[in-house]
């Protein structure tokens, strides 16, 4: 799943989810599975436990045993005149917002509570899942928290948080807390996506603390709503998203770490029948792992372009601003010359348009054009590692039946 993905399944939170309501993504093309509780708490906590196969809390222990993927989503703030925008407002949003802005408080809102027991009871419900967090705006907050709260066996179960354009509640959580939040990002497991033009994620400045690695999206300016809604978010054309250099490096260790992590279960899947590996399957799985590093180091490259292109397009902005100053500047100073003696008397000083602004702008768009080729030559090499894998499924319809099957 890549960022493009993970944001559409965090859209979810605000659809009208039921029971046994099935989530796909990429119009059909990946299934979630489906939401197998819905919950909505007197706290104002609203949010849905998605498991790969549908298995409500009346299931039997044997059925809850065989989930292997647990998805717990967190709704962000109500918009509407009613009970839940008051409980939501009243009671948590504002309250934490006071307390994020003073650094942190005594005690975490009601609904951050209920949000942490939420999770714990999906774990306990289903022990043998590995377990996914995802939430918006207010949703962000409750999925910050209920991470934070987990024990260590617990939180050694998070595959991955991933919480969106909420405040940074670090300063509320209790030392404990704290703790937990800090190993689970050191392990690169949880993510925190702030777009600086929306308003409502505050306390994110420099140096300070955070539950997840702070994604800082490089963000079209939308409408205020638009805004906080995802509506500024880019992303490249493999489905990671426009961020900082910073940013897409830990997101390229993630999607690295995990494709790699589900390349080895299928290795020992294909290691079950005791014969060992098929020469397909080898070069499948070899295929598969240079898929997964290459694609982690385009990710990486595309923050670096991302940065390259800002400063050349401002380099060539500040190169003609510069020229213009300077010939306004030799015009007031020589107010008694004509303008082609006041551009004779800067060209004497080497100051000239071309000196200034082509020769610069020449060396910018070398160097982009270089950065652009680099990331171009990545595409082609992932299109013939892609082609190879395809390739390799088509001639093997035995491999390509184990690979469906799992």
């Amino acid at each position: 799943m890549n960022d493009k993905d993970r944001v559409e399944l965090a859209r979810k939170e605000y659809d009208d989810l039921q029971l046994n309501s099935k989530i796909d993504l990429n119009g059909g093309e990946t299934t979630v599975g489906r939401v197998s509780q819905v919950n909505d708490k007197p706290t104002g906590e609203q949010s849905f436990v998605v498991t790969d196969k549908y298995c409500p809390t009346s299931a039997s222990i044997e059925q809850r045993n065989q989930v292997k993927e647990v998805t717990v989503i967190y709704r962000g703030s109500s918009f509407e005149l009613s009970s839940d925008a008051a409980k939501d407002w009243l009671l948590n949003d504002i309250p934490t917002g006071i307390q994020v802005a003073n650094g942190g408080g005594a005690v975490a809102m009601p609904q951050l509570q209920s949000s942490a027991e939420t999770l714990k009871n999906a774990m306990e419900l289903y022990p043998n899942a590995q377990v996914f967090v995802y939430g918006h705006s207010l949703g962000s907050m409750n999925a910050q928290y209920a991470v934070s709260d987990l024990s260590d066996k617990e939180s050694s179960r998070i595959a991955g948080g991933f919480f969106y354009e909420g405040p940074n509640i670090y300063g509320v959580l209790s030392p404990k807390q704290q703790a937990t939040a800090d190993a689970l990002t050191k392990l690169n497991k949880l993510f925190n996506y702030v777009d600086s033009k929306d308003l409502v994620p505050i306390g994110y400045g420099s140096g300070k603390m955070s539950v997840g690695n702070v994604i800082r999206v490089n963000s079209q300016k939308v409408g205020l709503i638009d805004q906080h809604m995802w509506g500024g978010y880019e992303f490249n054309k493999d489905g990671s998203i426009k961020a900082t250099k910073e940013g897409s490096l830990q997101l390229a260790k993630y999607r690295v770490t995990q494709q790699l992590s589900a390349i080895d279960m299928m290795r020992k899947n294909f290691m079950k029948s005791g014969g060992g590996l098929s020469s397909s399957e080898e070069i499948f799985l070899d295929a598969s792992e240079a898929m997964a590093i290459t694609q982690g180091m385009k990710q990486t490259i595309n923050g670096e372009i991302a940065e390259l292109k800002q400063m050349y397009t401002d380099g060539i902005k500040n190169a003609g601003d510069l020229w213009k100053t300077t010939r306004s500047n030799a015009e007031n100073t020589g107010s008694h010359l004509s303008y082609g003696e006041c551009i004779e008397a800067l060209a004497r000083g080497n100051a000239t348009e071309s000196s200034i602004v082509r020769e610069p702008v020449r060396e910018y768009e070398e160097k982009l054009a270089k950065a652009t080729k680099v990331s171009r030559n990545y595409d082609e090499l992932l299109q013939k590692i892609g082609d190879s894998i395809k390739k390799q499924l088509e001639t093997d319809e035995e491999l390509a039946n184990q690979i469906r099957s799992m």
